[in-house]
């Protein structure tokens, strides 16, 4: 990733603490398969003990509350220009058993139907600022 672009999750900040871990966790997932790149090769310590590779760039958690979260997935998904990359992780995921249900579930629900538990943005580092830039870290 280079100096221009920048990588952020935002996370409910209402969620349970297993909650946001398990939408962070969800996000990484998704942005290691889209952008495996930015996974460092493997690294041995000094008596030779492996470690895999980690992501290779931060990626700052933020919080706000589930309002200001759609409002910035809408807001993203709408710039004319597709600079950022948005991966989402919303209650569908929560209340169906199985991929092709959830599949099926957000294929009919209306896009403002959806509570977002998370999104991960990465992309043109001046569009995140705009609209993430004052949002504060998830601690």
């Amino acid at each position: 990733m280079n100096n221009q672009e920048k990588c952020v999750m935002i996370i409910d900040e209402q969620l349970p603490i297993g909650l946001v871990a398990n939408t962070a966790a969800i996000l990484g997932v998704t942005l290691g398969k889209l952008y495996p790149e930015g996974i460092g090769e493997d690294i041995y310590d000094s008596t030779g003990n492996k470690h895999l590779g980690i992501v290779n760039f931060p990626i700052p958690i933020l919080k706000t509350n589930k309002e200001q979260l759609q409002t910035i997935r809408e807001s993203i998904s709408q710039q004319s220009e597709q600079d950022v990359t948005i991966i989402d992780f919303s209650d569908v995921a929560q209340i169906t058993n199985s991929y092709e249900q959830y599949r099926q579930t957000l294929e009919s629900i209306a896009p403002e139907k959806l509570a977002y538990f998370g999104i991960c943005l990465k992309g043109k580092k001046k569009l995140i600022n705009k609209v993430a830039g004052s949002l504060p870290l998830y601690r």
